[in-house]
Order: C-alpha cells, then structure tokens, then sequence
C-alpha cells in the first residue's frame, strides 16, 4: 500500500442535503460517532474524516466494509487484524485529515492564528509523532520521552491559516498529498 495523505475542507458538508447523502455512504461505525456529537461542526468533521478514510482505504484496493474497527488500549484506532493498514485521522475547525500507510503514521492538523503560531507548530508536530510512533503525548510534553530519529516530519503549506504535519518512518512526498475541495 501506498503512503497517501488527504485533506478537505468541510465547508461542502454544511449543506444538509449534501451531508445526509454523503452519511450515507459510510460504515455503521462511522455513524455511531457522528450521532454521538450534539454540535453540527463536530458532526461535519467526523463525517469528514470518515469519508476521507472510505477514500483512502479505496484507493489502496481495501473494502472498508470488510474490517473491524477497534481501539487499542490507548485509544488509537486500527483494524482487528491488519497490522498492515496504519492510518491517522485529525481535524479542526473545517479541515479534515488523513494519513495510510503499511508502516507506522501519524497526521494532525490544527487552526492557526498569529498568536498562537509557534506553540500551535510545536503541539502539531507532538501529536503526529504521538500517533505514529504511540508515544504518550503526556510523556513527550513532559520531556520523559523525546522524538526518534527514525521518524521524518513533513510540515504541508496551503496558506489557508492551517497548520499540516505528517509524521512517518519513510519520507513523505508532495505527490503523496491530495487535496480535496469536495467529497
């Protein structure tokens, strides 16, 4: 399987008509947890991650339907059974996430303001080696535990007041990174 990062804005998602089909098209799974959430940004953005997953797993020639999703003990989600699919899912405000992988891969996008820039950047790049590499992200702000150099970043510019940062065991390329403007 191919290293593949996708992300997408959510603005499409506001349309209810557009929501309702687009839920639709996504496991059970994946809409227990957007009925869990009360606000609609909160449910936009997990059908937003969920359709870019369906994508991600479809592109790679996987049928997401025939997998068992469950979460290990700390909470990072993977399929029963295939060690081989490590994905990552993040979002914020009206950005959406997703990062597959055969090796270990950890994603994170997060809203930016000029204020909060740097330490945004710095929390960004803590929780995409978080996932990957299933670091406690309490260890790492704790300085217990510190980044491996067998992990590479790859920070994704699009100037849009979102900060994008990948983090992996192989290298990530811009021509492993899709945009999506709609579902």
């Amino acid at each position: 399987m191919e290293t593949r990062i996708y992300i997408a804005s959510t603005k499409t998602l506001e349309d209810a008509e557009t929501f309702t089909a687009l839920y639709k098209t996504v496991p059970k799974y994946r809409q227990k947890k957007i009925d869990s959430y009360k606000e609609a940004k909160d449910k936009r953005l997990s059908l937003g991650v969920g359709l870019l997953l369906t994508r991600a797993l479809k592109e790679a020639g996987i049928d997401e339907n025939s997998l068992e999703l469950y979460h290990q003990d700390n909470g990072r989600p993977c399929f029963k059974g295939h060690p081989e699919i490590h994905f990552s899912l993040s979002h914020s405000e009206e950005r959406v996430m997703c990062s597959i992988s055969e090796l270990p891969i950890g994603c994170d996008v997060e809203f930016i303001t000029k204020d909060t820039n740097e330490e945004t950047a710095n929390w960004t790049k803590m929780e995409c080696y978080a996932k990957a590499s299933d670091t406690n992200m309490m260890d790492l702000i704790g300085g217990k535990k510190f980044f491996s150099k067998e992990y590479t970043f790859k920070e994704i510019n699009k100037d849009d007041g979102y900060k994008y940062i990948v983090c992996a065991k192989q290298p990530v390329e811009d021509s492993m990174i899709t945009w999506l403007e709609r579902f």
